[in-house]
């Protein structure tokens, strides 16, 4: 994972503390320092030195931009005097930090899709058990499709002809409320320690038509 470090200088800690929160940014120091406008410019305007907020933060790469758009739209960096803000790339980081950002972007990512599609493949024949238990953990519905495996390995001759293993591949798109009980149940009864010899995964699904 790519992660970058987040460099911004305002006058407002206020802003950085609820940037800080609002994106839940686990590595970060704020620090204060000043301006460095001459003493002559600052008596001549009868101004006083002006404290600044430094905030170092270590923010993924996929966040930048969302980052960047929030300090625009809410605290108007793009305007002359409001601060400033950029990002540089990190060449290394250790690796607590990355699992870190990992585990993190795992649940953004179960959080934000409200939708998941359940991949499930067995053995041939199976489907139907399969449904079965899926709609008695919530499921409403799903769409068989028919494969076979690639690599053979399960493959055997019958008269000197090799026959591959068909396999049955169910598509279940159910609420993310509902998916880790749909597949806990799946795999229990389905799973590759069974006579079906099921594997199963889950996709979050970014955007959804046909469902109430």
């Amino acid at each position: 994972m790519k992660l970058k470090l987040l460099f911004i200088i305002n006058d407002q800690e206020k802003k950085l503390n609820i940037l800080i929160n609002k994106f839940n940014l686990p590595f970060n120091v704020v620090m204060h320092g000043l301006g460095t406008a001459s003493q002559s410019i600052l008596d001549f305007f009868d101004l006083v030195p002006t404290e600044k907020n430094i905030l170092l933060a270590i923010i993924s790469a996929d966040l930048e931009k969302t980052i960047m758009t929030y300090l625009r739209d809410n605290n108007k960096m793009n305007e002359v005097g409001k601060g400033i803000g950029f990002t540089i790339s990190l060449s290394s980081s250790p690796k607590y930090m990355q699992d870190a950002f990992k585990e993190r972007e795992n649940e953004l990512m179960n959080m934000k899709s409200e939708y998941h599609l359940i991949v499930t493949i067995v053995n041939s024949g199976n489907a139907d058990k399969v449904m079965k238990v899926a709609k008695k953990c919530g499921a409403n519905g799903g769409t068989l499709l028919k494969g076979r495996d690639m690599e053979g390995k399960n493959s055997f001759k019958f008269f000197n002809m090799t026959i591959e293993p068909e396999k049955d591949i169910l598509l279940i798109v159910c609420k993310n409320i509902e998916k880790n009980k749909i597949m806990e149940g799946i795999l229990h009864e389905c799973g590759a320690n069974t006579s079906a010899g099921g594997i199963c995964y889950s996709l979050p699904v970014d955007s959804i038509m046909g469902f109430e």
